[in-house]
């Protein structure tokens, strides 16, 4: 008895060590995530910490200088001055935007750089399966859409019809290019709805192997850190040109005076949403009806279908990259804006290309997990259809 117990109490220690082990393992990229979203908080608390202590230096010579020009005897006028008051919110503001921005891209980049390869946990058995028909190349943006086998990838022409609508989108005052980036963010996330959708559509209802919804998911993780960058655009663009927007918002009288060129700008402009975002959320639902069988015929079934969309998922990101693109090349070389604008909009951009690289993994896994499925869809044997299961997928064993 005691020997049995002994023996039980050791494969209970293996087992829970083994779990242990696997949950370790499996909470890495998530233990990652929030070591990198620690260490960017830490960095902003030094940044205010050396921001205030920056602000504090100056202070004596700020209380110095505005005390000897309010003195009429120095000054020869008796009239308040503020000079040299707003030398340390300056300079507080100057740091910690600096230290700030550096501590954001640090973080955008650390967590766009935690995707993992895509491994499926099947084994084949009685012989290797070659890559039939793969094609591992980028992106064919050239391309009006991603096709494979007939069908075009929905996903691919939603967002391509989005980089059209901006691209042929003027904006014609400031207060519109700043509805372009409070929405950039949000068209973002709502091309990342339509991949979310498809991840969950790949773990749940469609026979993929779970790889695939894991690499889906993947590319999800890294557009919505590229959102979560962006959600810092609008308040910076608002805080370096807080007196343009203030002459927008809370005008003074006859405000219009300070007008460049004698051109009256439009007030009704500064209510209008982004149209980048308006015509992204087109995107964001667009598997919400969709289904595969509806696309399939007697020379692509529904699975190759799903397969072409997961093609079409690195054209489509693509073509958002190209719309944002257009937004960081007008904010550098057309818009008044300060650079640090334009940079931003630009390090977007780059996060969307890294979306794109890990969005390019998807057709090639595809491909290589299932290549026995594809092989006798394109290569059929005599009599492959008798290998056919039932539609509703019974097959009992005796």
């Amino acid at each position: 008895m005691r020997e049995r117990l002994r023996q039980w109490r050791e494969r209970a220690g293996t087992w829970l060590k083994a779990k242990l082990a696997r949950a370790w393992q499996a909470t890495h990229l998530w233990r990652r995530r929030n070591l990198a979203k620690l260490r960017h908080l830490l960095r902003l608390a030094a940044a205010v910490f050396f921001a205030t202590v920056a602000a504090l230096a100056v202070m004596p010579a700020s209380l110095f200088v505005g005390t000897v020009a309010n003195i009429p005897a120095v000054t020869g006028r008796f009239r308040f001055t503020n000079l040299g008051m707003d030398w340390p919110g300056r300079i507080f503001r100057k740091v910690w935007t600096g230290m700030a921005d550096a501590s954001r891209r640090r973080l955008h980049a650390q967590l766009s750089d935690m995707a993992t390869p895509i491994i499926g946990e099947r084994r084949h058995v009685g012989h290797v399966c070659d890559d039939p028909g793969a094609d591992t190349g980028g992106p064919a943006v050239t391309e009006s859409t991603a096709e494979r086998g007939g069908h075009v990838s929905v996903f691919a022409t939603s967002a391509e019809e989005v980089a059209n609508t901006y691209a042929a989108y003027d904006p014609p005052a400031m207060a519109a290019v700043a509805a372009e980036y409070k929405g950039l963010p949000d068209a973002i996330r709502n091309i990342n709805g339509a991949v979310m959708a498809l991840a969950e559509n790949s773990a749940i209802y469609y026979p993929m192997d779970p790889a695939m919804a894991e690499g889906v998911a993947q590319v999800a993780q890294v557009l919505e850190a590229t959102a979560a960058y962006a959600d810092e655009l609008e308040p910076t663009f608002r805080q370096v040109h807080d007196l343009d927007i203030m002459r927008l918002e809370n005008p003074r009288t006859n405000e219009h005076w300070w007008n460049v060129g004698g051109i009256d700008g439009d007030g009704a402009l500064w209510a209008k949403p982004s149209v980048l975002a308006t015509a992204a959320e087109e995107v964001s639902g667009v598997y919400e009806q969709w289904s595969p069988e509806a696309h399939a015929d007697a020379a692509t079934n529904p699975a190759m279908v799903v397969g072409a969309e997961y093609e079409g998922v690195p054209v489509g990101l693509e073509h958002l990259a190209q719309a944002v693109t257009f937004l960081a090349t007008r904010s550098a070389e057309c818009y008044p804006v300060d650079p640090c604008i334009a940079e931003m909009v630009a390090d977007v951009v780059h996060g969307l290309r890294k979306a794109v690289s890990a969005a390019m993994e998807l057709q090639p896994a595809f491909r290589r997990l299932h290549c026995e499925e594809i092989d006798h869809n394109e290569n059929p044997r005599n009599g492959e259809h008798m290998w056919n299961v039932p539609r509703d997928g019974g097959g009992q064993r005796a």
